[in-house]
Order: C-alpha cells, then structure tokens, then sequence
C-alpha cells in the first residue's frame, strides 16, 4: 500500500547550502540526506546494516543519523514524498528505487545529499496550490516522517496520476490557516460583524482579531483553529463575545454563554452559497475536494 511523507532538504553539513542542495535533486532525479560517515573506507553502499553500524562509530549518541534509517528502510518502491525549496516551490517525488549511500562524488559531498534514492520529481507549485495539512507537516524540524491522512495520500496519488482508493475529500483539511481564517472573516462580516486588521499582535495568540458589529457597534474577538486543533472554549469565558470555529469541531465540554461557535454547517452553507465571496485559494480546494461537507 502506498504511504506518504515529508522531507526537509537542508544539509548540515557540505557547504550547508540548502537551494545547492535541492538543486542537485532537481537535476538528478533524487531526495536526499546528509550524515556522512567519511571515516569509513566503504564509499558506495547498499547494505543497512553496514550503514548503522558505520554511523553509530561516526556520531556516537547523536541519534540525528536515525532518519536516514527511516528514509532508507520504511518507504517503499511507489511512495510519495513531499520536499520544498528555498523558495516556497513544493514538489512531490514518487519512489524508483531502494536506498543508496555513496560518498564519492563533489557535488553530492557539497550539497550534503550522500544519502539518497532516485524518484520521479512533479513540481506542485507555491503554497496555494499545496493543500493546508501538507503545509502544516513542514513545521516540526524532524527531517522525515510520515503524512497520515488518507485525504492527502489520495490527493497525492491523483496528483502523481497514479491510482488511488475512492476518498471523499474533506475541503477543510486543504485549507491553510490563512485559507480558513479568510473565509470565516468573510463570513463574520457578511452576518454584520467587520474585522478590525490592526488588532492582531503577537501578544493576542488568544484571538485572531477584534471585531466590531457594523449596527451596534458591539466588540466581539474570534479565534479559528484548522486540521484537528481543538479550542478551549471554556478558557475565554467573560462578558465578550467570543466566536469560535475548530475545523475539528471540538471545544470541549464547557461551553460559556458568551462564547458563540460557528459550525461546520453554518459555514459550510455560507461556502455553498456564496462563492464570489471566497478566496481563489479555497475555490481551488473545492474543485479538487467537492462542496464542503457539514
């Protein structure tokens, strides 16, 4: 069964030249690593087990070296695996062939790529055309792992043309949180409540935004989680009005009666409803995804 990943090409050593590094995949058709073991006499290898013994003497308790394991062991021949570049272009490689460590070419030693395996390279694009979960796997530092989401292996695979099982796609798991925070702003103002763009700080993680309603002149905050993030909604119990809205639809058991929770549904319709409103980024996601589902 196909699985999918995400890479992080940036050599630590070399030159320590990420863009070199991903140009050197880009022009041979390979995803790579680094943590070289020079102190060996072996330069080419397609032995694991030499691998692991060659790097525990090279780095002794760093266990940093543990994801080349990982690259080299888990995925398999027709994987999928995410990488970006220096310049916020995202790419999607599709497996060929097993794991190789060589340490004998210049280039390779200088972009830090020795340990790698030889894939079919697509161009996706920038971030709008990448769906939000994808996204949000390039924020943990770990150099490799895994995307555990059938939406976004199938998204993936289609991406790649290559079969996939049939998947209802839920468009909420491609939006950004950009993507989601717009459309429900959007939304707010539509309903009479218009966002004030100068009260977001870095001192208020707690709200998005301040909103004031454009009759009453009330003030209200909104907080918008995307993917499964879950709100406290007891923590902004008060006298204002507090709307939430969690993708994931949890926010708890305590819910304070000033605290107002958009649903799924509510937004959901508003999408169906009112297209010309949303942001080109999300009409993408809702051609790949179909109408949002409550």
């Amino acid at each position: 069964m196909t699985s999918l990943w995400r890479l992080h090409i940036r050599p630590g050593g070399g030159n320590g030249n990420v863009a070199a590094s991903v140009a050197l995949c880009l022009d041979r058709s390979i995803i790579g690593m680094g943590w070289p073991v020079p102190d060996e006499t072996v330069t080419q290898s397609d032995d694991l087990e030499w691998y692991k013994e060659a790097a525990s003497r090279q780095y002794g308790s760093d266990m940093s070296w543990h994801s080349v394991w990982t690259f080299a062991e888990r995925p398999e021949i027709g994987d999928l695996v995410w990488f970006r570049d220096t310049e916020g272009r995202f790419f999607l490689a599709e497996i060929l062939e097993p794991w190789r460590y060589a340490y004998e070419d210049k280039a390779a030693i200088g972009a830090d790529i020795v340990n790698f395996r030889k894939v079919r390279i697509i161009e996706v694009g920038v971030a709008d055309a990448v769906p939000g979960k994808v996204i949000a796997c390039f924020r943990p530092s770990k150099t490799f792992q895994p995307i555990r989401s059938p939406g976004m292996l199938a998204f993936s695979s289609k991406l790649a043309g290559l079969p996939s099982a049939d998947t209802v796609f839920d468009v909420y798991e491609f939006m950004s949180d950009a993507d989601l925070e717009n459309v429900v702003f959007v939304y707010l103002q539509v309903i009479g409540w218009y966002v004030l763009p100068g009260t977001r700080t870095v001192t208020t993680a707690h709200y998005e935004f301040v909103l004031v309603h454009r009759e009453k002149g009330e003030r209200a905050i909104v907080q918008v989680k995307s993917g499964g993030t879950w709100i406290d909604a007891s923590s902004y119990a008060g006298q204002e009005t507090a709307f939430l809205f969690a993708a994931s639809g949890n926010y708890g058991h305590v819910i304070p009666s000033n605290v107002v929770l958009i649903t799924r549904k509510q937004l959901s319709d508003f999408m169906r409803g009112m297209p010309h409103l949303l942001p080109r980024a999300v009409l993408t996601w809702i051609s790949v995804a179909g109408q949002p589902v409550d």
